[in-house]
């Protein structure tokens, strides 16, 4: 079949025209595809569509075509229309390698079918591997089909105090918040959000009795105050020691003036 036809069979039969994306992928494909001796080869589903555009894979627009995908002196477009692509699977030094060719030549299509769908993975997106298939799963999601939600690990009531989280749950952006007791003052901030990967924001509030907050605040005014008589005394210290520098010195008559 031409490359047009290939691929319609492709799509029909199978998902589609097949697509490598690492030169593994394509050692892979020519380890299953059986041996020629001659042409005709194997369509392979990329293309262009005019002579000074790159080559592009069908279906994702991916332009890889890696650093050993070529035949010797290939891409060489012999006769300026060459705008589809060949895979060799003879024997030798070129088996694996690819050739640009006419798309009205007739060969053989190499087909896929799609290990993946809608539905293997919940919150994600699934991707293709050599036989395998994985879910990369949406940021607060986790498990082998994006199946369970990211959860931050359970918090416990502060001392005199007490929590409640929205929802009930402890899943990524679910929020908590802290109230104290009555007779009680909250330090810290009082709310904290489940964000990835599963870790509480901010450190945990705690509660205290009016008397302890305010022992805590007049401590720090006391230190505030300390601090401050320190460095005033460091001022005024420092400005004496410059006037004292700046103060012309006192000198007596000269003899000569005496005489």
């Amino acid at each position: 079949m031409n490359w047009t036809q290939a691929r319609e069979w492709c799509q029909t039969k199978y998902t589609d025209m097949v697509v490598i994306q690492s030169q593994e992928e394509n050692n892979y494909l020519v380890s299953k595809l059986p041996n020629r001796t001659g042409a005709p080869y194997y369509w392979i589903g990329i293309t262009k569509q005019h002579k000074d555009e790159n080559w592009t894979w069908i279906g994702n627009n991916s332009t890889w075509i890696g650093e050993e995908s070529w035949a010797d002196d290939e891409p060489n477009n012999n006769h300026s229309t060459e705008f589809c692509v060949e895979i060799y699977v003879n024997f030798g030094v070129n088996r694996g390698k690819w050739n640009d060719e006419k798309c009205a030549k007739k060969k053989y299509p190499v087909c896929y079918q799609a290990q993946c769908n809608e539905t293997l993975c919940e919150n994600g997106r699934c991707q293709e591997t050599i036989e395998n298939t994985t879910c990369l799963c949406e940021p607060g999601f986790e498990g082998d089909r994006c199946q369970r939600a990211v959860q931050c690990p359970p918090l416990s009531n502060p001392s005199n105090g007490y929590l409640s989280c929205s929802g009930g749950n402890l899943t990524i952006n679910s929020t908590c918040q802290f109230k104290c007791h009555p007779g009680f003052l909250m330090v810290g901030p009082s709310d904290v959000t489940c964000g990835m990967p599963g870790l509480w924001s901010g450190p945990r509030p705690t509660c205290r009795s009016y008397k302890q907050a305010l022992l805590a605040v007049a401590g720090c005014g006391a230190l505030s105050a300390f601090c401050c008589i320190c460095l005033c005394w460091m001022r005024r210290r420092k400005r004496k020691k410059l006037a004292q520098v700046r103060q012309p010195a006192a000198f007596g008559p000269s003899n000569e003036a005496l005489e």
